[in-house]
């Protein structure tokens, strides 16, 4: 008699405790749904509303006279120039090829009615900023810093010369991507603290790459990730009262590093590209930049490690056998 009173309460223990975790089970996947439901109405929300009350954009002509713009050549860079120019902000730029410099200075010059100066450095080379310096401080006052070079190690480096990387490809990336955006940053930001105008941004262009896994795109990724953290960082500090330092993490646009010609839904030109990321000035401190970007990182966001990484290495094979084509 008490073995069966025993079985009993051992099965209705059982019972319950398979009921219970049941409920529990369907209670997190519908919390889990909800949560991301309301990331995706977090992003409708940022891009419409949020954008229209809070955007900056417009304060940037109080903040100063000039907006200076590195890798300002072609691609990112160059968009940001022209609609920073749309601004009524005259343009510094700064890049290593001087011929497509001078075209794209003249054009914005013609086409806004702003002034334009140029620099040609390769940064690269740790002495280009012997020349940038003299050329900072003529500037009246600043209103705007985009640390926008950048440069991509060749995909064969890590995958058919693994063991034998070259290491002045190695400096190089470290010298551009890295210390490029510390070094302005330094050379800029103290002439911002002195000047009277209100709200001037610093605006670091990072990557999606630096914040998951790039397998093949090591060093890239991991130059986009340092400057993810040092914006996050500099943006926590006392300066944050004075200047609004942004991070853009984008995923794929068409630009000639990119190696995409083609634009879709998820890879915008670099005019529309920057336009959307420059109206997100002031509203996010870290954000992509663009909603369909926001939509797709949200999608790759939801993806397993191990289905992300699959995923990614399929279209990393995609991208060296374009860079080849293009050799």
């Amino acid at each position: 008699m008490r073995t069966s009173t025993n079985d009993m309460a051992t099965s209705s223990t059982s019972h319950f405790i398979k009921h219970n975790l049941f409920i529990l089970t369907i209670t997190l996947i519908i919390t889990w749904f909800i949560f991301k439901l309301l990331q995706l109405l977090k992003i409708c929300f940022v891009y419409t509303v949020a954008k229209w009350c809070l955007s900056k954009r417009k304060s940037l002509r109080k903040a100063g006279e000039w907006a200076i713009v590195t890798g300002a050549s072609s691609g990112i860079g160059e968009a940001y120039a022209e609609e920073l120019a749309k601004e009524g902000l005259n343009i510094l730029l700064i890049s290593n090829d001087e011929s497509q410099l001078r075209l794209v200075s003249e054009r914005i010059s013609t086409d806004y009615h702003v002034e334009t100066r140029i620099v040609v450095a390769d940064f690269t080379q740790p002495d280009s900023y012997d020349v940038i310096k003299p050329a900072i401080q003529q500037l009246s006052t600043i209103a705007c810093l985009v640390n926008n070079v950048g440069m991509g190690l060749p995909f064969s480096l890590f995958v058919e010369d693994f063991y034998s990387p070259n290491e002045r490809s190695i400096h190089a990336i470290i010298h551009c991507n890295v210390l490029s955006t510390v070094m302005m940053t330094h050379i800029v930001m103290p002439k911002m603290l002195s000047q009277k105008g209100s709200n001037p941004g610093i605006i670091n262009i990072s990557s999606f790459s630096g914040l998951k896994e790039y397998p093949y795109a090591s060093m890239y990724a991991a130059t986009k990730a340092f400057i993810h953290q040092f914006s996050r960082c500099i943006s926590a500090e006392k300066y944050s009262k004075k200047i609004v330092v942004q991070t853009i993490c984008p995923l794929i646009v068409s630009t000639k590093l990119s190696y995409y010609k083609s634009t879709s839904f998820f890879i915008p030109t670099a005019q529309v590209f920057a336009k959307s990321a420059l109206d997100m000035f002031g509203v996010q401190q870290q954000t992509t930049g663009y909603m369909q970007h926001d939509l797709q990182a949200l999608i790759y966001n939801l993806m397993p490690t191990f289905l992300w990484l699959r995923f990614w290495r399929r279209r990393i094979r995609r991208f060296m056998n374009e860079s080849r084509k293009a050799k």
